[in-house]
């Protein structure tokens, strides 16, 4: 393996699978070293058992690398485990389609996110700052919420296709926030390839086959563009953004969020 394909593999590793090679690295150290200090002992002539040491646990290093990032290339999650949140998902009256609204009302304050499930800022938005949208403004009725893909991690398609995976959710069965909470969740060491996708939608009671289908619909991935491009259309950025009744916040603090609600509330009369 060359400098550049380790490189290359290296860049590849998710976060789990970078701490698995390190533990095997150590591992295989401690029994080099060992090997190298009895192999000391045994004269000068030819070759040090030290120096077969070394090339031998460097050699394993790499393939053990190598081997790591093969299997998340050929989409072998096995041993990737689909981490339940400790938080349930928006309650299902809430729920109509990609937006969350009080049943029954019409609210007066409109507030859309734009998210990349892959952005860590998105992660901690989606997990702390939303279940506090939906507690004080969503459920009382005076405000909906609508996400809204934007995607900011535009090398491979895992950003995209992350996007596509939870619009197939809804589509299938009208499970879009169920499954947007779970990959959320999970998104930080997630690997992003079909079966993880697939995966998901399984643990959120969904059919593997119906769904992975699902994840070359065109009609879907146009979906995501609009959103996209409705992102653009108010200056979004970066991400997480929140447009309030058409003012946009970026990165917003939830204090300084629920000031914008509530404020845009008061507005509307």
């Amino acid at each position: 393996m060359s400098p550049n394909d380790k490189q290359s593999s290296d860049a590849n590793m998710t976060r789990k699978q970078r701490r698995a090679a390190e533990r095997a690295a150590r591992k295989n150290g401690k029994s080099g070293k060992s090997d190298a200090m009895s192999g000391s002992s045994g004269g000068s002539s030819g070759p040090s058992m030290a120096v077969v040491s070394v090339v031998a646990v460097s050699v394993g290093i790499v393939l053990v690398a190598a081997l790591l990032v093969l299997s998340g290339a050929l989409g072998g999650d096995e041993g990737t485990t689909i981490e339940e949140p400790d938080t349930a998902a928006p309650a299902a009256e809430l729920r109509d389609g990609l937006t969350l609204v009080a049943p029954g009302v019409t609210p007066v304050v409109t507030v859309e996110v734009f998210e990349d499930v892959r952005c860590p800022h998105c992660q901690t938005f989606t997990e702390r700052v939303e279940p506090l949208i939906i507690a004080e403004h969503v459920t009382p009725g005076t405000t909906s919420l609508t996400y809204n893909d934007y995607i900011i991690f535009t090398e491979g398609d895992k950003s995209l296709d992350a996007a596509v995976a939870m619009r197939a959710a809804d589509a299938l069965d009208g499970a879009f926030w169920d499954y947007h909470h779970v990959l959320y969740h999970n998104a930080e060491d997630g690997p992003f390839t079909e079966d993880w996708f697939v995966d998901i939608a399984e643990s959120v009671g969904l059919d593997r086959e119906a769904f992975r289908e699902l994840l070359d619909n065109e009609a879907l991935r146009d979906d995501v563009a609009a959103s996209q491009e409705l992102g653009s259309s108010y200056g979004v950025g970066s991400t997480p953004s929140v447009v309030v009744n058409g003012e946009l916040l970026v990165a917003p603090s939830w204090e300084d969020l629920d000031a914008a609600i509530m404020a845009a509330a008061e507005a509307a009369g």
